[in-house]
């Protein structure tokens, strides 16, 4: 193989360099180009560098991906200064004991008949009750059979067949065994294969996975009357809490859980969109009441007097806009001072004082709007400048709390709503088909409404189940709002 011709390092520099300026003029349009390449450069490596230090205090990413050594809630102190757990001198709080006519089986448990010494042991005084509380060796399931049987006119000879008696399903899971399957898969967000194993050897009911999933199927159908009439509920409601987070599901793009929030209750839906129009489904283009949101623009239809901003995130933001330098960084720890000092104030007021609380804050409001005008004004940070700009387009929407008593300052309702799906989809992982999707979004709607009305959700379950049986009007999942 022939030697390839040698180059050295300084003459290949030289041919890639580019020409010298020859005048003062050339030397200026030089400098200005590096200046300019100099000032991109160095905004991209802050862009990058905030980037790598975006975690859930300064950006709306989950606490779950701080990672280890962030000063979670475990390693953050009280603030009391005390110990975890009950304090001394705290009485506790004990098990009260079942009365004699609700035990199965009393034993009397005597002291020895005689003592060390020799004597004998006499019983005083009244026993001390000690219960204990167990499974049956065996938890058997109730089987029912149902003949169906054939006939055939004596006169017309027409063929007549038996039907199923009121609350029976078509299928071997009757309508408590389905319920339970629901309570399993929402309230205990367990996933199908653990259903099964579960109700096998606890409960000796052995289906398989394949079952299961048509149980939940069959579930996701009775729910669907009821969810749809709450959700028409919830479009009269004063004041309503919106969030959706990203669902893996049949789609290649994947799907997105929506809840829309009530103090009494939850509800879902999961499509694969986070677009607009999913919204207006959900609550109609001109909600009846206050939608508290965060700063997704598929709320950017939403009047201001029809929105409320949510300040957890906006905290969020500040954070990280006061984490920047120079200028921007002075901005950021205004807007966060800022921020801190409305919440200080309106937790010293009645929620219900509306009043005093729009004339309170009414400072802090003047005083928030000049920092996002001073913020929205400056060339170094372009980032800084256009979150300020986006705000000053709300600035009517971050303070409708203070005109209705029903309004809190954040959505922090909706999120935490939606932690048991978020937590549904780590454990059980994406769903495989709409049927799935269905039975997420109507049976957390369910489960989590229930838990806030106090309901037995297994009831509820079996009654819902037994009224798509038998095609009667299923039970009120939310009653009538006030609008």
């Amino acid at each position: 193989m022939a030697d390839q011709p040698q180059v050295s390092e300084a003459s290949q520099a030289a041919d890639e360099a580019p020409p010298m300026p020859a005048t003062v003029e050339q030397c200026h349009v030089v400098i200005g180009q590096l200046t300019d390449e100099l000032k991109a450069m160095r905004l991209a490596i802050e862009a990058l560098t905030e980037r790598v230090s975006l975690n859930s205090r300064n950006s709306s990413k989950p606490p779950s991906s701080d990672g280890p050594g962030r000063g979670g809630r475990s390693a953050r102190s009280s603030g009391t200064g005390r110990k975890r757990g009950a304090q001394k001198g705290h009485t506790g709080t004990f098990r009260a004991l079942l009365p004699e006519s609700q035990v199965d089986r009393v034993q009397d448990c005597k002291p020895p008949e005689r003592c060390a010494c020799g004597g004998t042991v006499e019983v005083t005084g009244q026993a001390r009750r000690h219960q204990v509380f167990d499974l049956p060796p065996v938890i058997k399931p109730v089987v029912n059979e149902y003949r169906l049987y054939t006939g055939v006119c004596r006169g017309c000879r027409r063929a007549h067949a038996a039907q199923l008696p009121a609350g029976v399903p078509s299928g071997q899971i009757g309508p408590r065994a389905l319920g339970l399957v629901g309570m399993l898969g929402t309230r205990f967000q367990m996933p199908q294969m653990k259903i099964r194993d579960l109700m096998a050897q606890l409960l000796g009911i052995d289906f398989s996975v394949g079952a299961i999933s048509q149980a939940q199927g069959k579930l996701a159908q009775a729910l669907d009357a009821p969810v749809h009439a709450a959700m028409a509920e919830a479009r009269k409601a004063g004041a309503v809490h919106v969030d959706e987070t990203p669902y893996p599901g049949e789609s290649s793009k994947g799907n997105w859980a929506w809840s829309v929030v009530l103090p009494q209750a939850a509800l879902y839906t999961v499509l694969p969109s986070r677009a607009r129009y999913v919204f207006t489904s959900l609550l109609g283009d001109r909600p009846a009441g206050v939608v508290i949101t965060d700063r997704y623009s598929a709320y950017a239809h939403l009047p201001s007097e029809r929105r409320q901003v949510c300040w957890a995130h906006l905290l969020r933001d500040f954070r990280r806009i006061a984490e920047r330098s120079g200028a921007a960084g002075e901005v950021g720890r205004r807007l966060l001072g800022l921020g801190y000092v409305m919440f200080r104030r309106r937790h010293r007021l009645s929620e219900a004082d509306v009043p005093s609380c729009r004339t309170d804050l009414a400072g802090v409001r003047v005083r928030v709007r000049q920092a996002l005008e001073r913020g929205a004004a400056l060339l170094g940070c372009p980032r800084t400048a256009a979150t300020c700009a986006n705000l000053l387009k709300i600035e009517p929407a971050l303070w409708t709390f203070t005109t209705h008593a029903e309004v809190p300052p954040t959505n922090n309702s909706a999120e935490q709503a939606l932690r048991p799906v978020v937590l549904k989809r780590k454990i059980s992982g994406p769903t495989r088909s709409r049927r799935g999707a269905n039975f997420i979004a109507r049976g957390f709607s369910v489960a989590e409404t229930c838990r806030r009305q106090g309901r037995d959700l297994l009831d509820y379950l079996q009654r819902s189940v037994c009224a798509w049986i038998d095609k009667t009007e299923p039970p009120l999942l939310l009653k009538q709002v006030l609008a």
